[in-house]
């Protein structure tokens, strides 16, 4: 490409999450990997799974009062930002996309169309995860970003079909729909050889360890499991690949002793604790080893926030068990994935899946073809 996309995400500290492995997708997706992307000061460059120069210019982040940016720290945000651009001049910027915009980026992007700092012919792409953000807005700011919305100044896109609606009934602003990035499996990765279930089904409960992921009830599900299998006998095993994080030895502690009470009452289920991953690509290889998701996520935080593992688990052809109404809904109506909510429920989805796996796989792979097409349409959208 002639032009430059700016890529703006603040977000770059840490090698966990969605912000790093967002800016290969949309490398691999635009196949564009000249993209700037524009940082916040005291990340480590070196330290990038993708290859575009970053300026981290921006002024440091404060995780502390994050939400809660003075509108000094914003504009301060703003002028640096447009200060970089004009560096890159501005006629040969194509389009500025933020993949991942929280409060201070959409009153920044605000704050300079409405100071006319950026050029009327020059687009955002915006993309948001969770409601709040607009809520967070002060009144004046989010007046004026509706109108920029709806002027097409700014393409507003979010994570989810849910969040999408749910913008648009509570503020009246106009999205250009759901906008889904690969998280940590990429969009064109090559699915070899299908592994053959036997007698072993492992269970994935992968991030961060907190509660509304369903810290506290996974060692419930697996004592309900354990229960099943003393009273039933199959001809399988289950081991759970729990994630746990070296920084949260308390949660860690917890989880053992609650997981360690339930072990007596039958060694069919058992876990497999994992602490963290090298780099990417080590932790796509853990992720190959899942035959089964399982997301017993809260389902007032996800009501209309997604997750990375449901397209992970899609691209790589896996079966998943959610929460009852959690979003993402139109990723699992082929029949690739269970809903649950209780204890015994999550524990009856496993065992059903197990006993038809091939059956899950089979439906896995029509949701990978149209979360893929659906993919690409978004991506033509931005283009």
């Amino acid at each position: 490409m002639d032009k430059i996309i700016i890529i703006l995400e603040r977000r770059l500290f840490s090698a966990i999450g969605h912000e790093r492995t967002q800016i290969n997708a949309i490398n691999e997706l635009l196949g564009n990997k000249k993209s700037i992307v524009i940082a916040s000061e005291g990340i480590n460059i070196n330290d990038m799974p993708f290859e575009n120069k970053v300026i981290p210019k921006l002024p440091k982040l404060n995780l502390v009062d994050e939400g809660k940016e003075t509108i000094e720290y914003i504009q301060e945000s703003g002028d640096i930002l447009i200060k970089l651009l004009n560096q890159k001049e501005l006629k040969k910027i194509q389009k500025i996309i933020i993949p991942s915009a929280r409060r201070v980026e959409i009153a920044l992007i605000t704050y300079l169309y409405n100071e006319k700092k950026i050029p009327l012919n020059l687009k955002t792409v915006l993309r948001i995860h969770d409601i709040v953000f607009l809520e967070n807005l002060p009144k004046a700011t989010l007046k004026i970003f509706s109108q920029l919305v709806n002027q097409g100044l700014i393409k507003l896109f979010s994570e989810t079909e849910e969040l999408s609606k749910k913008i648009e009934h509570s503020f009246k602003i106009k999205s250009s729909g759901s906008l889904i990035f690969p998280v940590s499996v990429p969009y064109k990765i090559n699915i070899k050889s299908k592994k053959e279930i036997t007698d072993e089904i492992f269970i994935g409960c992968l991030g961060g360890p907190r509660r509304s992921k369903g810290m506290f009830t996974i060692p419930k599900i697996i004592k309900n499991l354990r229960m099943y299998f003393q009273k039933n006998k199959e001809d399988f095993r289950v081991t759970f690949i729990i994630q746990m994080s070296k920084n949260k030895k308390k949660r860690s502690i917890l989880f053992k002793i609650n997981e360690y009470l339930s072990r007596h009452i039958s060694n069919s289920v058992n876990v497999k604790y994992i602490y963290g991953t090298e780099d990417s690509n080590e932790f796509i290889s853990l992720l190959k080893q899942v035959d089964i998701f399982l997301l017993p996520y809260s389902k007032i935080q996800y009501k209309y926030c997604g997750s990375g593992f449901i397209t992970d688990a899609i691209f790589l052809e896996k079966p998943i068990i959610t929460v009852k109404d959690m979003s993402m809904q139109n990723l699992r109506k082929f029949k690739n994935a269970i809903s649950a909510d209780n204890v015994e429920g999550y524990s009856n989805a496993i065992i059903r899946i197990s006993k038809n796996y091939k059956y899950y796989v089979k439906n896995s792979k029509l949701a990978k073809k149209y979360l893929k097409n659906n993919i690409k349409k978004s991506f033509n959208k931005i283009l």
